[in-house]
């Protein structure tokens, strides 16, 4: 099977907690939400790319457990191609993470868990570059080395590599070179740059290889460099649920965009809208719009929810199944 755009990260499964607020010592509190799905940063990019219209599959590693099972259910939920994740054998454990968030402060921690039979991250021989090669994008979350040769591999076909920076390290920069679209963090910047400007910052990330160059901001928006010109793009005004995974969103989104031959700037502001509406839900893909959601809330600044309320209640069915 052939796909649009492919992703390779590490998925794992999240529960998820979304709590009022954060409670003090030795205290009770009712959860506004307690629930399971997949997580991950490509991998929640590949979902917001199925689910807003594009093939998208993912190539990883993970255990043979019992949680392998859930994230590779939720991947087939939401669209997305699994035949070529790799699976470890029976014994290897998948990475669960309790992604907890707070309504009030909209504060959030993620708290995970490899055990010790965790299966490694997807090797060079592992990766199916043919599968790369049928692909229009490839999106990647680090610089380890089955990372670095899909990037060396699509930048040699001309396949645009965008890579999510979701915070700072020395291997994820030595891969700029093949890098084509950068989108960090906040957390990025500030390990990096410290107290750089954006622009500064954006420039410094021109100059080791990408063309464009964006950060996510959370309620600030985004800010980044993109066609030559430095932009800045206020956050959509919406009423925030958990921010969870917005990024990711934002990240799959934009490749979306970019498909329909829009310009970074329209693209920026296309992912700023999906993944505010993301954030009126609890989890990171709970919320993941439609495009026919995405335009309806552009044109009208409306959320249509009948589709996400039925996907919440979905996820909150999955928190009491077995399997």
């Amino acid at each position: 099977m052939s796909v649009d755009v492919n992703g390779i990260g590490t998925p794992v499964l999240d529960m998820v907690l979304n709590l009022p607020y954060i409670p003090d010592r030795d205290s009770f509190l009712k959860a506004n939400d307690m629930l399971y799905q997949g997580g991950g940063k490509t991998a929640t990019a590949m979902a917001a790319c199925a689910r807003l219209g594009l093939k998208a599959g993912v190539m990883s590693k993970i255990g043979g457990d019992l949680i392998g099972d859930h994230i590779v259910n939720d991947f087939l939920y939401n669209g997305v191609d699994t035949s070529r994740l790799v699976r470890g054998d029976p014994d290897s454990t998948s990475i669960y993470i309790i992604a907890l968030s707070d309504k009030k402060e909209g504060l959030k921690a993620f708290i995970g868990r490899g055990y010790g039979t965790a299966v490694d991250h997807i090797s060079v021989d592992e990766i199916d570059f043919d599968y790369i090669a049928s692909a229009k994008y490839l999106l990647l979350e680090n610089g380890y080395e089955a990372s670095l040769e899909a990037a060396k591999f699509a930048k040699s076909r001309n396949i645009p590599v965008i890579v999510d920076a979701d915070g700072y390290s020395e291997s994820l920069e030595m891969m700029l070179p093949w890098v084509d679209i950068f989108i960090g963090s906040e957390l990025y910047i500030n390990d990096r740059y410290g107290q750089s400007s954006l622009n500064e910052s954006c420039c410094d990330i021109l100059n080791r290889g990408p063309e464009t160059a964006w950060f996510t901001l959370g309620d600030r928006g985004c800010a980044g460099i993109a066609d030559g010109k430095y932009h800045e793009i206020p956050a959509f005004k919406i009423d925030v649920a958990d921010t969870t995974g917005a990024g990711d969103v934002f990240h799959g989104a934009y490749i979306v965009a970019l498909s329909e031959g829009m310009s970074h700037y329209e693209c920026a502001r296309f992912s700023s809208a999906v993944s505010a509406i993301k954030c009126t839900y609890p989890g990171g893909r709970t919320g993941i719009p439609t495009r026919s959601i995405v335009d309806r809330f552009l044109k009208d600044n409306v959320i249509e929810t009948d589709e996400l309320d039925e996907r919440l209640d979905y996820y909150r069915a999955s928190f009491t199944k077995r399997s």
